[in-house]
């Protein structure tokens, strides 16, 4: 006999699906201009463009970990148990360590098949050895990320529970041990595979726990703050955009401890705006709104699939001409066909599934519905 849980339902947040269709279009942004970032000349004006663009979409990852942070706090928040903590692990198991599993096999065998079609293999060993760190293609090391702050987050949610000074404390420890992970790594020896472990993410992942935890005051605080919030974003990215720009042209060189704050605070402020900047376009702009939530809600799936759109198009798309205009059009058309292939792709397949899931269900005889 199932029992239904006592804790209020929690209404959706529809403006983090706007939010995370910001991120998977700063991902694809990314992989796409990151090509000209270091083929075009570095005193011309659309590698200035172009760098611009690549780095000012920086806040991708650890605006979805935040997000990431803020669901799963803002969802389990007052309905947490230890059966709770069994149906979240057998539920991130179907949901992400399954599809890691496949989507890896496809990249193993896919990026071999790209190169050279005759010679795909598939060597059991070669490809374990790969699982461990994501290695079978570059856009997989966030899920091993994910994969890490599931393990921990029944720890944190049942601390969060059991003490009430712990919720209050959450961010500052998190973004400690973010901190102290970087000056180990930084100052006494560098830890192998950091870019793939949670802990340097812990910062902003354990602020979106916090906010999560507290969204309603967290959502007063945001439309009075915001008339500050969005310049304070927009000043951190220029200023991450530009540290990158003075060292490739000019050769200024900064203490990478100024990247690492830039960058963290940039994520973090770059969040605070998207999620206002949600709610304005579903209270006015509903129209713009209707599509970012629609991308949003397939921005894993568009994830998942884009780099395999944008190898083909850089391996089999081939724009034999020296001229610029040819070249800036390629750019584009990479990232046009990178993120709408995907994106009609996972939502061809998500409505697929849902026409099967009512042909399957019985149809009632008459009179014995609710």
């Amino acid at each position: 006999m199932l029992v239904a849980s006592s804790a209020p339902r929690k209404k959706k947040l529809l403006e983090l699906d706007i939010v995370r269709a910001a991120a998977i279009l700063a991902v694809v942004l990314i992989h796409a201009t990151a090509d000209p970032t270091v083929e075009l000349p570095t005193d011309s004006g659309s590698w200035m463009a172009y760098v611009a663009v690549n780095k000012l979409s920086n806040f991708a990852v650890p605006v979805f970990l935040l997000l990431s942070g803020l669901v799963l706090f803002y969802r389990y928040d007052g309905d947490w148990s230890g059966r709770q903590a069994a149906k979240f692990y057998a539920r991130r198991v179907k949901q992400i360590v399954i599809p890691y599993l496949i989507w890896s096999l496809f990249y193993y065998l896919y990026n071999q098949w790209v190169v050279s079609p005759a010679n795909v293999r598939l060597d059991v060993a070669d490809f374990a050895s790969m699982l461990l760190w994501a290695e079978t293609s570059y856009h997989l090391y966030f899920m091993i990320i994910i994969i890490q702050f599931y393990i921990l987050f029944p720890i944190l949610m049942s601390l969060c529970q059991r003490f009430p000074g712990f919720r209050l404390a959450l961010f500052p420890v998190g973004l400690a041990l973010q901190a102290a992970c970087y000056a180990y790594s930084q100052w006494v020896e560098p830890i192998p595979h950091s870019p793939s472990l949670c802990v340097t993410y812990f910062g902003v992942f354990a602020l979106g726990g916090f906010i999560g935890l507290h969204y309603e005051r967290f959502d007063e605080w945001l439309r009075r703050s915001f008339r500050w919030v969005l310049p304070v974003a927009v000043l951190l990215g220029c200023g991450f955009m530009l540290l990158y720009q003075l060292e490739l042209s000019q050769r200024i060189f900064f203490d990478n401890v100024w990247y690492e704050l830039l960058f963290t605070a940039y994520a973090a402020f770059a969040a605070l705006a998207l999620i206002r900047l949600g709610q304005l376009l579903l209270e006015r702009q509903k129209r713009l709104a209707g599509w970012l939530l629609s991308l949003g809600a397939v921005s894993f799936g568009v994830y998942l699939v884009h780099p395999a759109i944008l190898t083909y198009w850089k391996t089999r798309v081939i724009w034999e001409s020296n001229r610029m205009l040819y070249y800036h059009t390629d750019i584009v058309g990479s990232f046009v066909a990178t993120l709408a292939v995907p994106w009609l792709l996972v939502w061809l397949y998500g409505r697929s599934r849902r026409l099967f899931r009512r042909a399957g269900k019985p149809k009632l005889p008459a009179g014995d519905g609710a």
